[in-house]
């Protein structure tokens, strides 16, 4: 007769953890490089499955550094096809692939997605065609992506995970933006992707649990003298919009992201702006690279220590 010792731990955290919807923000950051801010992309575990949002630059490694394997996800969900969100897709296929994903890779997005997933497969037809044969061998079924081109609605569902896709305004000649409600039982986080002021987010964020939403500043100054920094204004949320949001959402906790902060804006004054903007004694943090947020009754935000 043989006898499993399990880990005493593992017989609470299971079933704990099991509840939590857990989010991890792997970039915060704009097409600008920097090694603390990497280009958009968020992770969300919850129900046993991996939901990967956005796939900026980087976003591969953060999530070796968070001890995600590549391999494990099989759900991409895109915003908007603008290099900052996406630059990493073609890690996630190849490198997932390369490290044993053995399911097809569903990646959901906007009008021209599909195109943009056969011009990848397309670029690296020699890498291909070298793996799949000896000695490495891998499989074509882990290379197979099904590329869904949303419309607003629900896109994904499995058990108590929900995903919902609803249109954004990110203007700038971007026809096709957006953002991403995640209801698990009974709580919900919701991600903006890159937009202005949107009222059809303020009625899917609507009491939510957790905003992820992105944000943009720039002194007046500056705004005035350079035509370029009005348009980023434009299609950015500025801060006194973040604060309109907040107020007509009425968010339990709110997480700036994608941190597009111009003419030497401090991230301390701008939250200090939009918290003196709002009424409701709003809960606000800024992102940061490796934020884990854990979503439940009291949600809790920490960072993962990738060194240990």
């Amino acid at each position: 007769m043989r006898f499993f010792l399990i880990p005493i731990f593992l017989l609470f955290t299971t079933s704990s953890f099991a509840d939590v919807m857990r989010v991890t923000i792997l970039g915060s950051g704009t097409p600008r490089p920097d090694i603390d801010r990497f280009s958009q992309s968020i992770l969300i575990e919850a129900d046993g499955e991996k939901l990967l949002f956005d796939a900026g630059r980087g976003s591969a490694i953060r999530l070796s550094q968070a001890r995600v394997n590549i391999g494990d996800i099989s759900n991409i969900f895109l915003t908007h096809l603008h290099s900052d969100h996406t630059l990493g897709i073609p890690d996630m296929i190849m490198t997932g692939w390369i490290y044993q994903r053995n399911e097809v890779l569903n990646i959901y997005g906007p009008s021209g997605t599909k195109n943009f997933i056969d011009n990848i497969k397309l670029a690296f037809i020699e890498d291909i065609k070298i793996r799949v044969e000896a000695p490495e061998s891998h499989s074509m079924r882990g290379l197979e992506t099904n590329v869904t081109e949303i419309e607003e609605g629900v896109i994904f569902k499995k058990n108590n995970l929900k995903v919902l896709a609803f249109v954004v305004d990110h203007g700038g000649g971007v026809e096709h933006a957006y953002g991403y409600k995640i209801t698990y039982k009974n709580k919900s986080v919701v991600i903006s992707g890159d937009t202005n002021y949107s009222s059809n987010l303020v009625s899917y964020a609507k009491n939510c649990d957790l905003l992820i939403h992105e944000i943009a500043d720039a002194p007046d100054s500056i705004i005035k003298k350079y035509p370029k920094v009005q348009g980023l204004m434009n299609y950015h949320t500025t801060p006194k919009e973040m604060a309109r949001v907040i107020e007509e959402a009425t968010p339990r906790y709110t997480i700036l992201t994608h941190m597009l902060l111009l003419g030497g804006i401090k991230e301390i004054d701008l939250l200090e702006k939009i918290k003196n903007l709002t009424n409701n004694n709003a809960v606000i943090e800024i992102a940061y690279d490796l934020m884990a947020v854990d979503v439940k009754d009291n949600i809790r935000t920490y960072s993962i220590d990738y060194e240990k």
